[in-house]
């Protein structure tokens, strides 16, 4: 192991355990699958194992690495430290006339969903049939009434506590995911003590970190006059993803799990700074007594100490609640990296209830249908198996509408890491998984080191018996390059690599047991997302590629023709300018509006000075792209964030960055009937999609 991730290995280290303890839940020869805790006793039980292991591979690292530096110089101390897109209109559009004539728009744009029946959080909603558009800006939730849209007003907003992140809206509730730091009601020791632990100190003298981080989840009701909070969940960690099916919504949360400073540090055993090592075999010594005096340590900490903190906000103030021990879930020992994976389920009709699922490890990639959730977790402990690459843990939970608990069915593992939620899918009980592998040579003594290799596989997999079994695997897929973007629709797999030319891979996967290729198409650049575009094409975004001289030329757009899998070509291909699209990395940021054939986006410029605009562009499977114009935000600026610099054109703002804290721009574009509303840090506007010159209304915040 690298000093560097040694060093991680002890500072992060987020699991826990002890040889020796007894656990009366059983734990399964099956590699990989999760144990569940049926009470606090055995979530301690099983944290101390964990713990205990993560010490014992720190070890046995430490001693087969060549660590010795010989004497530090004077004084100095040196430590390394398949789903269906969603987004169609729900009716026919009618002629535009600023709405004024219709009670209700007859369609509108919805989030950009991976999977239809399950929605996804973003920072902007419509709902009740287009006539109300909701946006989270700075630390606040806004209402308008969107239509009609030259009538277009900010009906109400209410302050959201920390920095809100995204959002649902289902009927009159709404959920509004929030980053807090420091609750000392969660947390009341110091957030910054540590420092100075001796070995073997049976006193809490804190944690390594400070600023704790915490997912609050704000229910907010909107069916009075004003919106009012009417719950507040908080849980110590990080946003990662959420789904929500029906009334019931799951957040994912990452918790670093640190660790309690009592448990000493290996580097700070061994390098002192006062009684350096003066040989390898002195650095070894210490090395094993730190292993000793911290799995002594260990066995005398707490759940408490371990386990992440999440209370609810009761008459302003938050309230602690008890660790949720029955849906406690560990691996083997030693088995994940460092952290821990919640998930958070709240009930929008009943906001007080909340059911958390924990898992040991932290997840990477979070994918949903209506029946299922799956999580992807980065092996990082695959170097100490006798494997020669690196792997995922795949998990699947079972959900539903109804409840909020989230039950584990079973795990797995697949060869390489995976890109994104896309690259996982599930299909009639069939979890499909695009992944890039990494793969090292064994290297002997002496020999002359040689750098990775990579390839990149679709891997199918089904539940038996509690474990994700392998059906079966595509061969290795261009070697040397890693997957960019991909997409499962029905029965086809269509992955994109990238190291100097952009392959399309078509790929079978009908028959689970032996996926194939059936075609590919290499050309330059590369796609980061790819959106169906019927039955057969794929409409994609991403980077166009000098194939000469490698030079990125910009975000460009592209239509695959995959009618003939075997055989797929680029039907038509746009470049839209230098700069870049948050739709490059984030799928709810590209809205492509079926009925009337348009794609919006947001998109930064970079080619005269900055801009920001909301783009639209027409797309046709005859006659490719064409550019209909652009929404530009720039002169949505608040009165009080001072005045432009050398005229509008000018790149930079005077003083945003201590009156306003942020620039004009663009981030999303949603279509009501043929109106395109742009939203953007600055406020609202609402334009004909037939005029995109002057707005029908404008709305600031």
């Amino acid at each position: 192991m690298h000093r560097s991730l040694s060093w991680l290995v002890l500072v992060v280290i987020g699991g826990v355990g002890l040889s020796g303890c007894t656990n009366d839940a059983e734990v399964s020869p099956i590699e990989g699958l999760l144990v569940q805790a049926r009470t606090c006793e055995e979530v301690l039980d099983a944290v101390h194992q964990d713990a205990i292991a993560k010490v014992d591979l720190e070890l046995e690292s430490f001693i087969t690495q060549e660590y010795y530096h010989g004497p530090p110089v004077p004084g100095v101390l040196e430590v390394d430290g398949g789903g269906v897109p969603v987004g169609a209109p729900t009716g026919p559009v009618n002629d535009a006339d600023g709405g004024g004539g219709l009670e209700a728009p007859r369609a509108f744009s919805d989030t950009n969903r991976q999977v239809a029946d399950v929605d996804e959080a973003d920072i902007v909603k419509v709902t009740d049939g287009g006539t109300k558009l909701y946006v989270i800006r700075g630390n606040a939730f806004h209402a308008f009434d969107s239509w009609p849209a030259a009538d277009m007003s900010k009906a109400t907003d209410i302050e959201v506590e920390g920095v809100p992140i995204e959002m649902f809206v289902e009927g009159n509730r709404a959920v509004v995911f929030s980053s807090v730091f420091d609750l000392p009601a969660l947390r009341d020791e110091d957030p910054c003590g540590g420092g100075g632990v001796e070995i073997l100190a049976d006193v809490d003298v804190g944690y390594y970190y400070c600023g704790r981080p915490y997912l609050k989840t704000t229910v907010i009701a909107l069916d009075g006059d004003t919106p009012s909070v009417v719950s507040e969940v908080y849980v110590d960690g990080y946003y990662t993803s959420s789904r929500r099916h029906g009334d019931i919504v799951r957040a994912i949360v990452q918790t670093n799990v640190q660790r309690p400073a009592t448990v000493p540090n290996l580097w700070e055993a061994v390098y002192d700074g006062e009684s350096y090592p003066e040989t390898r075999e002195e650095e070894v010594a210490r090395a094993r007594f730190w292993a000793m005096s911290a799995k002594a340590a260990i066995a005398k900490t707490t759940l408490e100490d371990w386990i992440p903190a999440w209370g609810q906000g009761v008459d302003g103030e938050v309230e602690e609640r008890g660790v949720q021990c029955s849906d406690f879930y560990t691996p083997a020992p030693g088995f994940t990296d460092y952290g821990m994976t919640q998930i958070v389920g709240v009930d929008l009709a009943d906001a007080g209830d909340v059911a958390i699922t924990s898992i040991l490890g932290s997840a990477s990639q979070v994918y949903a249908n209506a029946e299922a959730l799956i999580l992807t977790q980065p092996d990082y402990a695959w170097y100490n198996r006798d494997v020669d690459h690196d792997r995922s843990a795949v998990h699947r939970f079972a959900v539903s509408a109804e409840v909020q608990r989230t039950l584990y069915q079973g795990s797995g593992f697949v060869p390489g890491m995976v890109h994104d939620q896309f690259s996982v899918d599930e299909r009639a009980g069939v979890i499909r998984v695009a992944t890039t592998r990494t793969s090292w040579e064994p290297q002997q003594v002496d020999q002359v080191w040689e750098p990775p290799t990579t390839d990149n596989l679709v891997t199918t997999m089904h539940l038996d018996e509690g474990e994700l079994a392998v059906l079966g695997s595509t061969e290795p897929l261009a070697e040397g390059e890693r997957i960019f973007s991909a997409r499962f629709i029905g029965d086809l797999a269509y992955v994109v690599t990238f190291r100097q030319v952009d392959p399309l891979f078509a790929i079978d996967v009908s028959d689970p047991e032996a996926p194939r290729v059936l075609g590919s198409l290499k050309i330059p650049g590369f796609s980061d997302y790819m959106h169906p575009l019927g039955d057969d094409h794929l409409l994609t975004i991403g980077r166009d590629i000098d194939e000469e001289t490698q030079f990125d030329r910009g975000t460009a757009l592209q239509i695959f023709d995959v009618s003939d899998p075997t055989s797929p070509r680029q039907a038509f291909k746009a470049l839209v300018g230098d700069g870049f699209s948050e739709a490059n990395h984030n799928h709810k940021a590209f809205n492509y509006y079926d009925a009337l054939g348009i794609l919006a986006f947001p998109f930064v410029s970079y080619e005269s000075g900055f801009s920001s605009t909301l783009q639209l562009w027409d797309v046709s499977l005859d006659d490719g792209f064409r550019r209909r114009g652009e929404v530009d935000h720039s002169g949505l600026l608040l009165e009080d964030c001072g005045g432009w610099v050398n005229g509008p054109d000018a790149i930079f703002f005077a003083d945003f960055a201590y009156d306003c804290g942020y620039l004009p721009q663009v981030t999303r574009g949603v279509f009501i009937d043929e109106f395109i509303y742009s939203i953007s840090h600055g406020g609202v506007t609402a334009h004909a999609i037939d005029d995109l010159g002057e707005p029908v209304a404008t709305v600031t915040y």
